[in-house]
């Protein structure tokens, strides 16, 4: 009885204690529900024990014949469902695939040699009970440890959206687990019980969990590098617009005082026009006065001095371009969100909006910018431009015009409102370009 069951669960490991954090990853790109996905693949584990329970039951030689021809047949079943039900590109879903290929088959080396080498006369009474309790408890003793690495390391790098970079990626385990795969064509039992057969089951899964997390290691500093370069562009780009008002204000006020201190002269004259009662003199004199006053160059859009550079920079650019610019704030005066994420987020926005505008030729272009308030914790930012040029998404982000995978902008922006809960939004709609980020902030500080 107990060799019966043994028969029957054998499949089931197999797959399913592999297939469930493979689901799980991916659990918001799946086509149908997880527990559905659950279901199926305990049904196909059920087909995949019934099989080999009739392979078993014809005797010894039509195991060995049929056995591993049927457990690549179930596992390539196995990997057309996987790629059927999650909405993913194909070099994540295979690096994710060969990664959890190269867990199960440490598990099933270490079973191996473990029965190989202590347990050989026992399992000839009775088979598979042996590697089936080993491949139980290594699983649960590993369990913990790779579902630590695929939650901290690698469902943190399945955000990157780069198709050319995971076309590299995702060969990473490949090598390693067509290495590990020697092994299965071996029919020489004895095989599994050598020193060489376990080292080459370790080297295979921590050679790849390494190499992968040196890599993803190396392409989150690269990513950190760039949004620092990114945020010290726009920066630069607030300082000189900071700069520029204050040249601006410097000016405006050294005509304010050079205008006070000829009002005198200027009044005689007005007072002599009177004298005379010479309206129309009066009057073209009044007009000439008024356009020798100087001009409030000043823009005030945000009591908030970064986020009124940023807006102001951006609307003399959208002035000396020809497009509408059209801007109404209503910035908090005290916020915990940082003066540096401000700038580069909506220096991001608003100049992916300036040059979606500088391509059109024909019709005014417009930006509309439109920051608000929801209660003390929620600031809400959109920004609506004109864009007929047909814009690409990935996971409803914009695709880059400039360069393959998602914009540097777009992964600022987003990072950015991920940092205070916030969520982004894109879209187009009738030529025009829509952008909203809601972020909670801590108006307490």
């Amino acid at each position: 009885m107990i060799d019966t069951l043994m028969v029957i669960l054998f499949p089931y490991l197999d797959f399913i204690p592999f297939a469930v954090p493979r689901y799980y990853m991916f659990r918001d790109r799946l086509r149908i529900p997880f527990r559905y996905i659950m279901v199926l693949i305990t049904g196909v584990a059920t087909l995949n024990s019934l099989v080999f329970y009739l392979i078993s039951s014809s005797g010894y030689e039509t195991a060995m014949q049929w056995t591993t021809v049927m457990r690549y047949g179930f596992m390539l079943i196995n990997l057309i469902l996987s790629f059927s039900l999650i909405k993913e590109c194909f070099p994540k879903l295979m690096f994710t695939y060969l990664l959890l290929l190269s867990w199960s088959f440490f598990v099933f080396g270490n079973a191996n040699y473990i029965e190989s080498r202590f347990f050989w006369n026992f399992s000839d009474q009775h088979p598979y009970l042996v590697y089936n309790i080993a491949r139980i408890i290594i699983y649960l003793i590993t369990c913990p440890f790779l579902f630590h690495y695929l939650q901290h390391t690698v469902t943190e790098a399945l955000k990157i959206q780069d198709d050319a970079l995971w076309r590299y990626l995702w060969k990473i385990p490949l090598f390693s687990t067509l290495f590990g795969m020697l092994y299965c064509a071996v029919d020489d039992v004895y095989a599994y019980a050598t020193w060489e057969f376990l080292v080459s089951r370790y080297l295979m899964l921590f050679g790849t969990c390494y190499v992968s997390f040196v890599a993803f290691k190396v392409l989150e500093i690269s990513r950190t590098r760039t949004q620092l370069e990114e945020a010290l562009h726009h920066a630069n780009q607030s300082m000189n617009a900071q700069k520029k008002q204050f040249d601006s204000l410097a000016q405006h006020m050294y005509e304010m005082r050079k205008a006070r201190h000829d009002l005198r002269q200027h009044l005689a004259v007005v007072q002599s026009y009177i004298e005379k009662n010479d309206k129309e003199g009066l009057q073209n004199y009044i007009e000439l006065y008024k356009n020798e006053l100087p001009h409030d160059v000043l823009d005030l859009y945000c009591r908030n001095d970064v986020v009124n550079a940023v807006i102001s920079y951006y609307a003399g650019v959208s002035r000396d371009n020809g497009i509408q610019f059209d801007v109404k704030t209503d910035y908090p005066e005290l916020s915990s969100i940082t003066e540096t994420d401000m700038t580069v987020l909506l220096g991001n926005l608003l100049e992916n909006a300036v040059q979606a505008c500088l391509r059109q030729k024909d019709e005014q272009p417009f930006i509309k910018v439109r920051i608000k308030r929801h209660g003390n914790s929620e600031l809400l930012i959109l920004i609506d431009n004109t864009c007929k040029t047909s814009v690409r998404f990935m996971d409803s982000l914009p695709l880059s015009s400039k360069r393959p995978g998602m914009g540097i902008g777009a992964a600022s922006v987003q990072d950015i409102a991920a940092r205070y809960n916030g969520t982004v939004q894109f879209e187009q709609r009738k030529e025009v370009f829509y952008a909203s980020v809601l972020m909670q902030y801590d108006s307490q500080i």
